[in-house]
């Protein structure tokens, strides 16, 4: 069992190595990175309507709450690209999961894809 330890550390290492020159080289290049944190993308639906429910015969297919049946995999996809352009709009140099401040008395909602549709709207108004 010992030997597997060390590999997971040693695996993890590389991919924290192959991340980091991947970042280095795209900046010397002039490119902008933002890291986005993917947890809970596939859990809420993209349209805002909250937690979804997943299917127990096929898993990648979501029920969301309004009834609608989409792709798990393509609402998570939708839901990290807008927590890239959330970072990027609010200029963040790390993408939050939740929108709002945290305190006990207001409810947080994770930023999704709806987050950022009433981000522009409120730009434009």
């Amino acid at each position: 069992m010992r030997g597997s330890v060390q590999k997971q550390r040693f695996h993890q290492w590389c991919k924290d190595r192959i991340v980091e020159l991947a970042i280095e080289k795209f900046s010397e290049l002039g490119g902008f990175v933002v890291k986005v944190n993917a947890k809970y993308t596939s859990a809420y639906g993209f349209d805002g309507s909250g937690l979804i429910s997943r299917s127990k015969k096929k898993y990648s297919l979501a029920r969301f709450k309004n009834g609608k049946c989409y792709n798990a995999d393509l609402s998570a996809s939708y839901n990290i690209g807008a927590r890239y352009w959330y970072a990027v709009l609010t200029n963040a140099k790390l993408t939050r999961v939740w929108e709002g401040r945290s305190s006990s008395h207001t409810l947080r909602t994770p930023v999704t894809l709806s987050s950022l549709w009433k981000l522009s709207e409120s730009n434009l108004a």
